[in-house]
């Protein structure tokens, strides 16, 4: 069988450009001896930002435009976020003016159909092993589809059957969409050893002063952008160039991997400070002039130790690994 929208849909996926169409207001007017206009589809419309949060996937949707001629019909892409597991494609489409058997290609249906958000649903087969596809109709040339690619077809179904009511509320005689129970994992609690420690009692005086262009004070404070880390900084001495202030980070609910301009990245090297060992991650987030060194504590807690060099990269990392002795020692737990 032929089933030639599947093989679209793939093409469309890795080669579509991001963003969804624009929606254009008014009533359009048929060209005389032309027929009707049919207003063009927005798919991306068919799920709200929340609603793609919530699922676990990212925005904007990629829009994908009707092409007849390969029957192709309006679609939406979304790909799941950097945390979620596993990773999958979700593939909304809406067509309003396409013969659906012609579209089908004489493919047979893998279900019966199945009553949701309104609208009944039956799954068809896909020319991709780990892809599961739900079809709504919804007239003569207008139908829906839900689709999710996913690393085996079992999953990608589980997946499609959650975002289904959610799209069905967007359709024609849709019901109200459901409650979603966020997908993604579950964030730590803040607890253990770094809890209730202060970052700043990782240096003591006289260590501070083995810290070249270090100031001899450190300023406690909290992030604003990692969730219940605390910090301590000691500025530079040196002016805007030459090294950089040196930080203790502590992260109570934060895992190593979930550092910013971690995940997914190996370091470059470890630091054995006592058995206990440090990844140092040189140009930390693409930074250059940036290093920064982590100890996991616990698997759901973390320290971070940050400095850097601005003139001569080859100094980049030299104060972090300089402080790693120094702050280990003192470190909670």
């Amino acid at each position: 069988m032929r089933m030639k929208w599947q093989v679209v849909a793939v093409v469309a996926a890795l080669t579509v450009v991001s963003g969804c169409s624009v929606a254009v207001s008014g009533t359009a007017s048929p060209v005389p001896g032309q027929g009707p206009i049919v207003q063009a589809v927005d798919a991306c419309s068919l799920l709200d930002q929340d609603q793609v949060d919530a699922l676990g996937y990212e925005s904007p949707g990629r829009s994908v435009p009707e092409n007849k001629e390969r029957l192709q019909a309006p679609m939406c892409l979304w790909s799941t976020k950097d945390d979620v597991d596993p990773s999958a494609t979700l593939n909304v489409g809406y067509a309003t003016d396409l013969d659906f058997n012609e579209y089908i290609a004489g493919a047979v249906p893998k279900s019966e159909p199945q009553r949701v958000g309104g609208l009944n649903w039956t799954q068809y087969p896909s020319i991709l092993a780990d892809d599961c596809v739900f079809y709504a109709l919804l007239g003569d040339k207008s139908f829906a589809f839900v689709s999710v690619s996913g690393p085996e077809l079992a999953k990608s179904c589980e997946l499609a059957k959650t975002v289904v009511p959610q799209v069905a509320a967007h359709l024609p005689g849709g019901q109200a969409a459901p409650p979603i129970t966020p997908t993604g994992p579950a964030k730590a609690e803040p607890g253990g050893p770094l809890l209730s420690a202060d970052p700043c009692a990782t240096l003591k005086p006289d260590q501070v002063a083995q810290l070249k262009n270090i100031s001899p004070n450190g300023e406690k404070d909290n992030s604003t952008a990692v969730p219940n880390a605390t910090y301590c900084l000691w500025d530079d001495t040196d002016g805007s160039e030459g090294q950089k202030a040196f930080e203790v980070w502590f992260g109570p609910s934060t895992p190593l991997a979930d550092w910013p301009g971690v995940k997914g990245v190996n370091p470059l090297e470890t630091v054995d400070v006592g058995g206990k060992k440090w990844g140092v991650y040189p140009n930390l987030g693409g930074l250059r002039v940036t290093c920064a060194a982590f100890l996991p504590i616990t698997e759901t807690s973390s320290v971070q130790v940050v400095s850097g060099f601005i003139g001569d990269d080859a100094k980049t990392c030299d104060l972090v690994k300089q402080g790693l002795p120094l702050v280990t020692p003192n470190l909670p737990g």
